[in-house]
């Protein structure tokens, strides 16, 4: 597709979209980035019913039994359902050709292959089995000390006024992304640069961008994606011990997480090494975004309740419950796209065979019939109370232990390093970000420094 053929498709998308969103659907004004009140937006959606058919042609729901229920139900999987012609459905005039007025699908005009967001359910869950040695929660364990040094680093060298996500969250959290998939240091600044020009493509996976987003999209996700096969392969060739370092050092590839998936046993697998490059791509696309977002929105959840910022700062330990909380407050995948199978029931609804069901994940984790006082942030909350949902069956299974650590090492830091952290302005959030809500910009100062 031409660059102006993709202009006019993205234009036509997003108009659908904005439009759609004039009638007060709750799930349509969620695509059209009307206002960012996660509560509010819950509690539109569980008035409409358990699971209700919004005019985006989408079942949705907020409902907590719901979703807890579709994630485990085999029936939904995240893969979309193949469509014969663009759009999907019987487009087109009688010699097949798409008429004038059929317009493509998202996901065909913006393919976006190389990032590996919408797998079959049992693939998603094959990797995380595979990975599970490498990747999962005790084995990255290791990990979180170097993740610490590298927001660490950052913290202590900003200045008095300075931007936490530019100058502090995100290049740490690329930084340690690196070390964890074991990308070499002298191609440290050029993954650096990708993970920057790749900033929020999982949105653009449901909200058509724009499009000098996406041909920088379309650019860079083939550079990073060979990037990280070239990581791999070096890690395994003959005599690649280690490499140079960013700082003239030595830095062991083969110790790389990536490395080490495809050096695991499996057998009758001849696929170990596109596993393992599937898996970094999740993590250098995803679990960078993932992070940075859960990193910002806990911080300024802590600095908007300044008693529980008091207790971490006095105790460090309680950085998982700040975690933890936040992913129940405001996760950074607020949720997930899952397509029917076959016909099937879903609380007490028919859906069809391939027809979309939309769990809002960050909205069923304020549902008041699950939670108590569920608009209220409280690192306090029992495990019980924030009544976590499974992150397996989908990418949230293979991204979601590196980046509760890697938020994790961050809060300490800061608690550390920055603990007279004042806001200087407002937290902006992309735009066109209904999956993410990535946040844009975060001014801050270190107290007593600041003027208004």
């Amino acid at each position: 597709m031409t660059d102006g053929a993709l202009g006019r498709v993205l234009l036509t998308l997003r108009g659908v979209q904005w439009i759609l969103g004039t009638k007060g659907d709750p799930y349509a004004l969620l695509l059209r980035a009307t206002g960012d009140d996660r509560a509010e937006t819950g509690r539109r959606v569980r008035a409409r019913g358990s699971l209700y058919w919004s005019s985006a042609e989408a079942w949705v729901t907020a409902d907590h039994a719901v979703v807890r229920a579709a994630l485990a139900d085999r029936r939904l999987t995240p893969r979309p359902p193949g469509t014969a012609a663009p759009g999907g459905g019987s487009h087109g005039g009688p010699d097949g050709e798409p008429a004038p007025w059929d317009v493509p699908a998202l996901r065909e005009a913006l393919p976006l292959a190389e990032l590996p967001a919408a797998l079959d359910r049992e693939e998603y869950e094959r990797l995380r089995l595979r990975a599970g040695p490498v990747l999962g929660e005790r084995a990255l364990r290791p990990w979180h000390a170097a993740a610490l040094r590298a927001y660490r680093n950052r913290a202590s060298a900003v200045g008095e006024r300075f931007d936490l996500v530019d100058d502090v969250i995100r290049p740490a959290t690329v930084e340690a992304a690196r070390t964890l998939i074991g990308v070499p240091g002298h191609r440290a600044a050029r993954f650096a640069e990708l993970s920057a020009q790749t900033a929020g493509v999982l949105d653009a996976t449901l909200c058509p961008p724009r499009l000098d987003t996406a041909r920088r999209y379309r650019a860079a996700l083939p550079e990073l994606h060979a990037l990280l096969a070239e990581t791999i392969a070096d890690a395994a060739a003959p005599g690649a011990s280690g490499t140079s370092g960013a700082n003239g050092g030595t830095v062991r590839t083969g110790h790389g997480r990536a490395r080490r998936l495809a050096d695991l046993p499996a057998p009758g697998d001849p696929a170990a090494t596109a596993d393992a490059l599937t898996v970094s791509a999740l993590l250098a696309l995803v679990g960078v975004e993932a992070a940075t977002t859960l990193i910002a929105d806990a911080t300024a959840l802590l600095l908007d309740h300044p008693d529980q910022w008091r207790a971490l700062r006095r105790d460090p330990g309680l950085a998982p419950a700040v975690v933890a909380e936040t992913l129940r407050y405001a996760p950074p995948v607020r949720l997930h796209r899952l397509y029917a199978r076959q016909d099937l029931d879903v609380a007490g609804t028919p859906v069809a065979a391939g027809e979309e069901v939309v769990l809002l994940v960050g909205a069923a984790h304020r549902d008041p019939r699950r939670h108590r006082d569920p608009d209220r942030f409280d690192i306090h909350r029992t495990d019980r109370d924030r009544g976590p949902l499974p992150d397996d069956g989908h990418l949230g299974g293979l991204v979601g232990a590196a980046s509760r650590l890697a938020a994790d090492a961050a809060l300490r830091a800061l608690a550390a390093d920055l603990p007279e952290l004042v806001r200087t302005g407002a937290v902006l959030r992309r735009l066109r970000s209904p999956i993410t809500g990535g946040v844009l910009r975060f001014p801050v100062a270190r107290q007593g420094n600041v003027r208004r």
